[in-house]
Order: C-alpha cells, then sequence, then structure tokens
C-alpha cells in the first residue's frame, strides 16, 4: 500500500514538468498517478481540498492565470508580495462618525449636518390624534 498524498503527486507532477501547470490539469494528474477511483462528488470534495493543501504548503506557489509551479523554481523577488506595497494603493477612507466622534474628543467644532429624511425623529415625542382634537 503507499502511504503518498495527493499533494505528493502533485509535487511530483510539478517536479517532472519544466512549466507551470494549469490547476486542474495539476490535479487530474495527480489524481492519475495516485490510482485512485473517484465518483463525482469525491472527485469536488478531492480537488477542494487539494487546492487548500496546495495554497497552504510552502513548497507550491500560485502564478497568474491559476498556474501552479513549485517555489524553488522562482526568485524570491518574483514570488513575494510586499504588503507594504499591497495596502499603499488604498486610499485612506475615514468613516465620517469616526471623523466626527474624534473631532469631538478634540475638541473641535463639529458642523451640525442637517439631513432631510422621511424617517420619524424618536427623541421628539410623538401625538396621539386625540391630544391634537383636544386643542381646539
Amino acid at each position: 500500500m503507499n502511504n503518498k498524498s495527493l499533494l505528493d503527486y502533485g509535487y511530483d507532477v510539478l517536479s517532472s514538468s519544466s512549466e507551470p501547470i494549469k490547476f486542474i490539469d495539476l490535479f487530474n494528474k495527480a489524481v492519475e498517478l495516485s490510482g485512485l477511483e473517484l465518483s463525482e462528488s469525491e472527485r469536488k470534495t478531492k480537488m477542494a481540498k487539494f487546492y487548500t493543501q496546495l495554497s497552504l504548503d510552502g513548497r507550491f506557489i500560485t502564478l497568474t492565470d491559476n498556474f501552479w509551479d513549485l517555489r524553488s523554481r522562482h526568485k524570491f523577488e518574483q514570488v513575494h508580495l510586499d504588503m507594504i506595497d499591497a495596502y499603499s494603493d488604498e486610499e485612506d477612507e475615514v468613516d465620517e462618525e469616526e471623523e466626527e466622534l474624534l473631532r469631538q474628543e478634540l475638541g473641535e467644532q463639529v458642523e451640525e449636518k442637517e439631513e432631510e429624511s422621511d424617517d420619524l425623529d424618536f427623541d421628539k415625542p410623538v401625538k396621539d390624534a386625540d391630544e391634537e382634537d383636544e386643542d381646539f
């Protein structure tokens, strides 16, 4: 009995290939090498698990268009994503409510914005129709 995992078969497939391989092809070749016979539902489950394992295993890297390769074939600069660069493109979005609270804490004047709304003002008491009749 062979104790090799599907992930190890995937490693063997990529090791014997000179180029990156599309995920579905990598999965199919790994299953073929393993000799597993899978039903359609087992296949879907194994495929999802295989993808997760590939993603977590440091021996593999994902490239564009869902191609996979061995990390050892690529220079660090090619596969490393600097998180500072990834977040530097995002604009700083400040929630208006947070900004208003911060200004209040700092003692700055906060301009009141009146917004027209059809919503009821729950801070004001509501007169009953009977109370309005009593005024007349």
